[in-house]
């Protein structure tokens, strides 16, 4: 029998997927990359975002009228929050959560067999050293926790993941040297929030503890590190910055910050200040050149005029070289949603004006590596036959003009060009 697994949402749901890919093709089922060669539809699906929602039910409707006789299972941390709305569309749909993938083989078998499948609900399963069919051959995606020790007023997550769950540290160290065996050059660790690994342990060890671990493991590889929240890396700020000094670790971080204004993050039950968060972001630039990405939801209910110029100014004063930006959005279940909801179109305008502000921002840093010299790690193919993308040291990404496959290699380059959103790079020799 013939699987087709779609996936929407974050690199931990990626990771969900390539670790049921693995499972299945264990169990003697063919993973094809063709829908129209598949017996059975997965659609691994996060719910955590509205316009991650949309785009899975837009899917699931389109699955159903071009492909009603294939069986369809939806996977990820869509089946927990999104079941009514899942269960409306397809009736006969078979769910299985993220916290029950070690059973879909087994979900796969009764739902080919004409029966309809439900494994829902939390549990303390750990999700590492599995086999895999890696989406990418040169990237291991390894997931640190399971869970969410936050409860923003806005989120879904904590509905759909459950409580924080730490892994084992020798089980994350033995899944990234298993992922480097198989010849991944990059490790991602990623969470709901890698900044809270090790909270739910009475700090047994936390994420710089972690970190230092994954730096002696032996190989050539460099490391990742997922998004952290603010309050939960603060009490571990200068462990944290030694840990990410290491060659093995990227200058990357990515710390939502949600809001520029302290009334409105007090609503959200962010537990941090602006203060304290630009403190954050500071002492990680005076400590060495990094690339600091973050987060705003813009028309948080209540916001007002004023309250998203504070936003504004914060990403002027800040320079964060990327912002994903979210127009707020529903989530059932949580308690922002019985809020009263800003005017559509002045969320239109807000939205607007902040992604005019952060392009200019990102094109501003972006020029300044110019002329930048320095090895880069080639880590996908570009849109273009003959375009790579690797990442420097900061991660940035650097696209470059050059034949043959070079997925995996290193070249050193000169930046001659910059975009928002890319550099360009011209390669002086591998």
């Amino acid at each position: 029998m013939n699987i087709y697994i779609h996936t929407f949402g974050c690199s931990a749901n990626q990771a969900l997927s390539e670790m049921m890919a693995g499972l299945l093709q264990k169990s003697g089922y063919e993973i094809v990359n063709n829908i129209n060669n598949s017996d059975l539809i997965i659609v691994s699906g996060c719910w955590v975002k509205g316009t991650t929602e949309q785009r899975l039910l837009y899917y699931l409707k389109d699955v159903q009228e071009k492909y009603p006789n294939k069986k369809l299972i939806i996977s990820g941390c869509a089946p927990e929050v999104g079941y009514r709305k899942l269960t409306d569309i397809a009736p006969d749909v078979s769910l299985v959560s993220a916290h029950h993938i070690k059973k879909i083989a087994q979900a796969v078998k009764k739902t080919l067999e004409g029966k309809r499948i439900e494994l829902l609900g939390e549990s303390n399963e750990i999700e590492l050293c599995l086999p895999r069919i890696r989406k990418n051959p040169v990237i291991g995606i390894t997931v640190i926790s399971s869970g969410y020790n936050g409860n923003c007023t806005y989120c879904a997550t904590k509905i759909a993941k459950g409580s924080l769950y730490s892994y084992p540290k020798t089980k994350i160290i033995n899944e990234i040297t298993l992922s480097l065996k198989e010849g991944c050059k990059e490790i991602w660790i990623t969470s709901q929030d890698t900044g809270a690994f090790g909270i739910d342990k009475y700090n047994e060890s936390r994420l710089p503890q972690l970190l230092n671990e994954i730096s002696r493991i032996p190989g050539n590889f460099i490391t990742r590190v997922g998004m952290m929240n603010p309050n939960n890396i603060s009490p571990i700020l200068s462990e944290l910055i030694e840990a990410f000094n290491s060659k093995k670790i990227y200058k990357f971080i990515h710390i939502p910050v949600q809001s520029g204004n302290n009334e409105i993050l007090k609503k959200m039950n962010r537990f941090y200040t602006i203060k304290e968060y630009e403190e954050i972001v500071k002492s990680f630039r005076d400590a060495f050149r990094c690339t600091v990405w973050t987060d705003i939801i813009v028309g948080y209910p209540g916001e007002t005029d004023e309250q998203f110029k504070d936003s504004l100014n914060m990403i002027k004063r800040l320079e964060p070289d990327w912002v994903n930006i979210s127009r707020f959005a529903k989530r059932e279940g949580t308690p922002a949603a019985k809020l009263k909801q800003l005017d559509t179109e002045e969320m239109k305008r807000r939205t607007n004006t902040i992604t005019n502000l952060v392009n200019n921002i990102a094109l501003k840093r972006n020029e300044k590596w110019k002329d930048w010299i320095g090895e880069i790690l080639i880590t996908e193919k570009g849109k273009k036959d003959g375009q790579w993308i690797g990442r420097n040291f900061a991660y940035k990404p650097i696209l470059i003009n050059k034949s043959g496959n070079l997925l995996g290699k290193k070249f050193k380059v000169k930046i001659i060009n910059a975009t928002p959103s890319i550099l360009v790079g011209w390669p002086i020799k591998p």
